[in-house]
């Protein structure tokens, strides 16, 4: 798996205890109508800002929420380890069902078996330097070998057609889908709940037919997802540890 390292600028932010010291990144989006503040998964400070959006203004916003962001950092989780999260949580999804995992150490190539009859995958990665990298690119790479294959079924099953469906390492974004009907999703689906795992999907599904946020648009996804509302308000809060994981 080819990951990039992160490099954040700094900005000075002042707040009621005097100045902190911010690490940002600002990332430009086509579908954002304003800017928007949140903490990113490296405990960033992330200014989303429309595609044209002043970057002045962007960065006089992010200073002007200097008490916001000290609560938000102080309280925000630390990074885990996706070995550790493993080891406490040993499941995946995939295929619309659950992966029991078993993490186990090699000297040699980091490899994995899995079994769609027994249910089960295992982890051979190293035991020291290296086993982060290693355990999410396998991670990341069954990843690439079952999500493909669930959406292709849900997409059958609701009478739809997709292009072509890829898998990514997104920072922020469970996945995309473009105008020529392409499903970008992020590995991290198989770390959901199968129900989630599935919701994810089938939102970028319902998006081949509704490229928009619209009423028709969720109206859409709630005949293929009747528990919508429930299961976006579990991804919301899934999203602040899962996002975290895989990374440097």
């Amino acid at each position: 798996m080819e990951d990039r390292r992160e490099s954040f600028e700094l900005a000075t932010v002042e707040t009621a205890g005097g100045s902190l010291l911010v690490p940002y990144e600002v990332r430009r989006s086509p579908r954002a109508r304003r800017v928007r503040l949140s903490i990113g998964p490296h405990n960033q400070a992330l200014l989303m800002v429309p595609e044209r959006g002043n970057l002045r203004e962007a960065l006089g916003f992010l200073r002007s929420q200097g008490d916001w962001l000290e609560r938000h950092l102080r309280t925000a989780p630390p990074p885990t380890l996706l070995d550790a999260y493993l080891a406490r949580q040993p499941r995946l999804s995939g295929l619309g069902r659950e992966f029991t995992v078993t993490l186990n150490f090699t000297l040699a190539r980091p490899f994995f078996v899995h079994s769609e009859k027994s249910g089960e995958i295992e982890f051979r990665y190293p035991a020291i330097e290296g086993k982060e990298r290693a355990l999410a690119a396998m991670v990341r790479d069954f990843a690439a070998q079952v999500l493909p294959q669930r959406t292709i079924e849900l997409a059958k099953r609701h009478g739809l057609t997709t292009g072509r469906i890829t898998v990514r390492n997104q920072g922020t974004r469970w996945g995309s889908c473009s105008g020529r009907g392409g499903l970008s999703l992020n590995w991290r689906l198989v770390l959901l709940p199968v129900e989630l795992h599935d919701y994810v999907i089938l939102h970028e599904l319902a998006h081949l037919t509704q490229m928009n946020h619209s009423t028709a648009f969720w109206e859409l996804l709630r005949s293929y997802d009747p528990q919508t509302a429930r299961h976006d308000r579990q991804l919301t809060l899934a999203s602040r540890t899962l996002m975290r994981l895989g990374r440097d």
